[in-house]
């Protein structure tokens, strides 16, 4: 039984004993039937959570295919986003240098505070970072359970699954098969110079290492997967409580924290910024779409009553 449940059945506890505990029969089969409406607000509590949770799992293959589908369902919009990553890929040199010499040194030692969890996770490749947004995400639905609050279950589930499609798309599979290396964190200084891991050279792709499941510094520099991952959760966030501000800055505030570590050319950071939003607003889409026009028949049970409540979403 939720939180404020468990408050309202005290509320009616107290309410019975300041009109007297010796009372009537009459006084205690109402106290009875106060409980049973209780009792009754928890299993809609529940019926309802339980139905967010069998609509989450309905719509991953519809997700999945619709993350695959993003360059011929959204064409136009992929191709302005490919059109400005293959413009910024050309001037990659100077804009990185100007980004490491002029705004991470502007964030350099900003770092949000270490996770409580972040020894006990430390070799599971998540950072610090990684940690605050599951932890937010895990917040949030919490939050809507205990306020029976069904739109916080949905953008926290939506959130959750935002990730796991990001980790998927861009540490997976593009980074993968793209295999750029990553620059030198100090461009401006190493003229031409090549290594093993980094490179001056914004056009070194092909680098190919195969799937790594844990971070791998070769050949992964496009798309950012960080990106990716806060843009994504952002966008699923904006759409969910029609406000930009918010989520966005959260995201922006993710990004920044530890600056230095990501290691990416602008370009890595602008297509996994794109690509985050885009999974972001296929998830967004594919709920809508799902809830519009379904139909579900829950069963209601009560001292008094067995039934079942007809719900459709238009």
């Amino acid at each position: 039984m939720g939180f404020s449940n468990i408050a309202t059945g005290f509320v009616l506890t107290c309410v019975a004993a300041l009109g007297g505990l010796s009372g009537t029969g009459a006084q205690a089969q109402d106290r009875t039937e106060q409980f049973a409406v209780v009792d009754q607000m928890a299993q809609t509590r529940w019926q309802k959570s339980g139905y967010v949770l069998r609509e989450a799992g309905r719509s991953i293959g519809p997700e999945i295919k619709g993350i695959v589908r993003m360059p011929i369902d959204y064409k136009r919009e992929f191709a302005l986003g490919a059109l400005g990553v293959g413009a910024l890929m050309l001037i990659d040199r100077p804009a990185t240098e100007f980004y490491q010499d002029n705004i991470e040194s502007a964030f350099d030692g900003f770092a949000l505070p270490e996770h409580p969890l972040k020894d006990k996770l430390g070799s599971s490749g998540l950072a610090n970072e990684d940690l605050w947004l599951l932890t937010g995400v895990a917040g949030l639905y919490g939050y809507g359970l205990v306020a029976d609050d069904t739109r916080a279950q949905r953008a926290a589930i939506l959130s959750a699954k935002a990730v796991a499609y990001s980790y998927a798309a861009s540490h997976l599979v593009l980074k993968s098969v793209i295999g750029r290396k990553r620059p030198y964190a100090d461009l401006s200084s190493r003229g031409n110079q090549e290594g093993d891991i980094f490179t001056t050279d914004p056009l070194d792709f092909g680098n190919y290492h195969g799937v790594s499941l844990k971070p791998d510094g070769y050949g992964t520099a496009m798309p950012s997967y960080h990106f990716t991952e806060y843009f994504s959760v952002a966008h699923v966030l904006s759409r969910s409580y029609d406000n930009s501000w918010v989520p966005y800055g959260l995201a922006t505030v993710l990004a920044v924290s530890n600056i230095r570590g990501h290691r990416h050319w602008v370009s890595d950071m602008a297509a996994g910024t794109l690509l985050g939003i885009g999974i972001g607003e296929v998830l967004w889409r594919t709920n809508q779409d799902m809830q519009r026009g379904q139909m579900s028949f829950e069963p209601q049970v009560s001292k008094d009553l067995v039934g079942l409540t007809m719900r459709m979403e238009f």
